[in-house]
C-alpha cells in the first residue's frame, strides 16, 4: 500500500507592532574621582558612592532594583605619558519603576559631586500587557497571511503544524548624559511612546492546490 501523500504546508511569519507609553526607565550613574594617590582616590570614591546610595535610598519608593555594574581604578597619565595620579570609578544602574519621578531623580543624582548621569532610558517592562497583545495580534496576522496564500493556490487551510516564537522587542529612547553643578533646576521629562513588536512563525497544512492555478 502506498503511503498517503503528505499535505502541503504553508509557513508564514506573523508580525504585529504597537506603541505605548513606557512604564519603566533605567538611569546609569557614573562616579569618577581623581587623586594623586591611589589610596586617596579609592577613599574619595567610597565617600561619593555612599552619598549616591543614600540619595537613591531616599527615593526608594520610585525605584526598582539598584545594582553596581562596574568598579575600576587605574593610573592617570599626564603630559608626556607620565603617571601623575589615579582615577577611581563606579557605575551604578538604577531601575525606575515610577516614570513620573524620573526627571526629579535624574536631576537630584546629577547634582552630586563627581557624578555624571546617562538616561533615563525609557522602556516597557516585561509585565506590561502590551507584550501579550502583540503576540496575539502576530498570530492573527499569521493566520490571515496563510489563508491568503492558500486561497491564491485554490486551496484552504486544514490544520496547524507548529507555532514558533520568533521573539519581539520593546523600543528604547535614551536621554543624553548630563551633570548639574550647584543647585538643581526642575526638569520635567515627557516619555516618548515606545514601539513594541511581536513575531511568530507558524506552519499550517492546506488542501491540495487547484491544478488550474498552475495551468494559467
Amino acid at each position: 500500500m502506498q503511503p498517503a501523500p503528505e499535505s502541503p504546508r504553508v509557513v508564514v511569519l506573523g508580525e504585529a507592532v504597537a506603541e505605548v507609553l513606557p512604564d519603566a526607565a533605567d538611569l546609569v550613574v557614573t562616579v569618577q574621582v581623581h587623586d594623586r594617590r591611589r589610596e586617596r582616590a579609592l577613599e574619595r570614591l567610597t565617600g561619593r558612592q555612599l552619598e549616591l546610595t543614600a540619595l537613591l535610598e531616599a527615593h526608594r519608593a520610585a525605584l526598582g532594583t539598584v545594582s553596581t555594574d562596574a568598579v575600576a581604578a587605574f593610573p592617570e597619565a599626564g603630559e608626556g605619558g607620565r603617571i601623575n595620579g589615579s582615577v577611581a570609578t563606579t557605575t551604578t544602574r538604577a531601575r525606575i519603576a515610577d516614570v513620573g519621578a524620573a526627571g526629579e531623580l535624574a536631576v537630584a543624582v546629577a547634582a552630586l559631586s563627581d557624578v555624571s548621569v546617562h538616561g533615563p532610558h525609557w522602556r516597557v517592562s516585561r509585565e506590561h500587557p502590551v507584550h501579550q497583545q502583540v503576540r496575539t495580534a502576530a498570530v492573527q496576522d499569521a493566520i490571515g497571511r496563510a489563508r491568503a496564500y492558500a486561497t491564491a493556490l485554490g486551496g484552504r487551510l486544514t490544520g496547524l503544524v507548529e507555532v514558533r516564537d520568533v521573539g519581539g522587542r520593546g523600543g528604547r529612547m535614551a536621554m543624553a548624559a548630563f551633570a548639574v553643578p550647584g543647585g538643581a533646576p526642575a526638569l520635567e521629562l515627557q516619555p516618548a511612546p515606545q514601539e513594541v513588536t511581536g513575531q511568530v512563525e507558524v506552519t499550517f497544512t492546506m488542501s491540495v492546490p487547484d491544478p488550474e492555478v498552475f495551468a494559467r
